[in-house]
C-alpha cells in the first residue's frame, strides 16, 4: 500500500498546536535539547494534554514526520513538475524530483534546519523522521518511465544527488554563493540545474 502523509487540515487543532510547536522547537534548538516542557512553553498546551494525545516525544515526532507541513507529500512534489512529465526523457524526469524538492523545502526554512540539527545529533528521535523522505521518494519514482537502464545504479545516483542538493539548501540559509555558485538567487540555482541535467544524461545514456 502506497504511503500517504497525514493532510494537515485532518489534524484537530490541539494536535495541530502541538507538531507545530514540536516543529519550531526542533528547528531552533535541535533534537538533543526537545523536551515535552519545551513544547508546551511554545504551544500553550500543558504536559497533560499533550501526553493525553501522545505516549511520548518519539510519538510525537513520528506525527510531525506524516503531516505534510514538515515535509512535502508526493502529490505536491508532482504538482511542481511539468505537465508533459510522464513523456519526458527519464534525466529531466529524476531532475524534476530534485528541483520540486528544492522549491518545497524553500518553503520550509524550519524543515532546512532540523535536517542541520540531524547531521549533528542523530538520534532515536531523528530516525522518526528519516523514513518519510525516503517513502516518499519511492513513490515519486514509480511515476518514472520505464526508460532507465537496467545496469543503471539509479538508488546511488538520487543519494548522491539527494545529498548534495539537501546540503545546497541548507547552506543556503545562511551562505550567499558555494564554489563560486549563487545559492539565494534564482541565477544560481538554474546553473546548478543544468549541471545537474548534464550528469544524469551522462549516467543514464553514456
Amino acid at each position: 500500500m502506497p504511503f500517504k502523509l497525514v493532510p494537515i487540515n485532518t489534524l484537530t487543532a490541539t494536535r495541530k498546536k502541538i507538531l507545530h510547536a514540536t516543529y519550531k522547537c526542533l528547528a531552533q534548538t535541535g533534537f538533543n535539547k526537545l523536551t515535552a516542557d519545551e513544547i508546551a512553553l511554545r504551544s500553550g498546551i500543558s504536559r497533560k494534554v499533550i501526553f493525553h494525545y501522545y505516549k511520548g516525544i518519539e510519538n510525537i515526532l513520528s506525527d510531525l514526520a506524516e503531516s505534510s507541513f514538515y515535509w512535502p507529500s508526493t502529490e505536491e512534489l508532482l504538482a511542481n513538475t511539468p505537465d508533459e512529465f510522464p513523456d519526458i526523457c527519464p534525466e529531466k524526469q529524476v531532475g524534476a524530483f530534485f528541483l520540486s524538492l528544492r522549491k518545497e523545502l524553500e518553503e520550509r526554512p524550519e524543515t532546512l534546519r532540523i535536517l542541520a540539527w540531524e547531521m549533528l545529533e542523530r538520534s532515536a528521535l531523528s530516525e522518526e523522521l528519516e523514513d518519510v523522505r525516503v517513502r516518499t521518494a519511492l513513490e515519486f519514482f514509480e511515476h518514472l518511465g520505464p526508460d532507465v537502464p537496467d545496469e543503471v545504479d539509479l538508488a546511488a545516483a538520487v543519494a548522491l544527488l539527494g545529498g548534495g542538493i539537501s546540503y545546497l539548501a541548507i547552506r543556503s540559509l545562511n551562505t550567499k554563493t558555494y564554489g563560486g555558485v549563487s545559492l539565494q538567487d534564482e541565477i544560481g540555482w538554474e546553473r546548478l540545474e543544468h549541471a545537474m541535467h548534464c550528469m544524469l544524461k551522462g549516467l543514464l545514456f553514456p
